[in-house]
């Protein structure tokens, strides 16, 4: 199902790294709507959606949003979802079973952090892979509360799968369109230049800024707002 490069994101604190990949440009590049089951986590429910009607060749985004690319080697894959760190491990196991069963040979995974401090705006961590930007690496010191990342990481680590993490500092957005005060469209764009300068692809900002996120909308899922501050 997979191209041999796939473009990972999650939403994120911000729904930064989702929405900007979400805004892949159906302009410059063709590609195919499909998605991804998780049959232990059913009725998850699409955390970012269109502001807008969709046009005659596009669809509403799904919970496991998969845009395969038709003449470029890449697949964008989000987790366009909320849900509690007691069912992440399903998600992440399926999506790196399917990187495995597809032959990918790389993935690079953009995400919004909370930092408690920072002095920079992206940061590069690479795992069985050289370095593709100039950022400096995440600090040793930081301590990660997001279980989808942690999940990766380890996942990764196990599966020797080369890996990209752009990562930029965020704050919790607010629900509806990315905007200035939380940083969101700040965050949205930076990563967009950045995996355009990197892999050649093109993302649509108007796209990306019309998604309206919807937050926790389910109260099963508020204890997620604990990781997400």
């Amino acid at each position: 199902m997979f191209k041999k490069h796939v473009l990972l994101a999650y939403t994120d604190l911000q729904a930064a790294g989702s929405r900007a990949l979400l805004g892949l440009d159906p302009e410059h590049h063709r590609y195919e709507y499909r998605t991804l089951p998780v049959p232990e986590v059913p009725c998850l429910k699409p955390a970012c959606v269109r502001g807008s009607t969709c046009a005659p060749a596009e669809q509403e985004f799904q919970p496991i949003q998969i845009l395969n690319c038709k003449y470029e080697e890449f697949s964008v894959v989000v987790v366009n979802a909320v849900f509690g760190g007691d069912v992440c491990h399903h998600v992440v196991s399926r999506l790196l079973d399917e990187c495995l069963r597809s032959g990918v040979e790389k993935i690079t995974a953009v995400a919004a952090l909370h930092f408690s401090h920072t002095g920079e705006q992206l940061y590069e961590t690479t795992f069985f892979t050289q370095p593709v930007t100039s950022a400096p690496g995440l600090p040793n010191d930081l301590q990660v509360t997001d279980p989808i990342l942690n999940l990766l990481v380890q996942f990764l680590l196990v599966d020797s799968l080369p890996a990209t993490f752009l990562v930029v500092p965020g704050h919790k957005a607010t629900e509806g369109a990315a905007n200035v005060s939380d940083g969101s469209l700040t965050n949205i764009s930076l990563l967009q230049d950045t995996l355009t300068s990197i892999t050649g692809l093109r993302f649509s900002r108007g796209i990306s800024c019309s998604l309206l996120y919807k937050g926790t909308n389910n109260p099963q899922e508020a204890m997620v707002n604990l990781i997400y501050m």
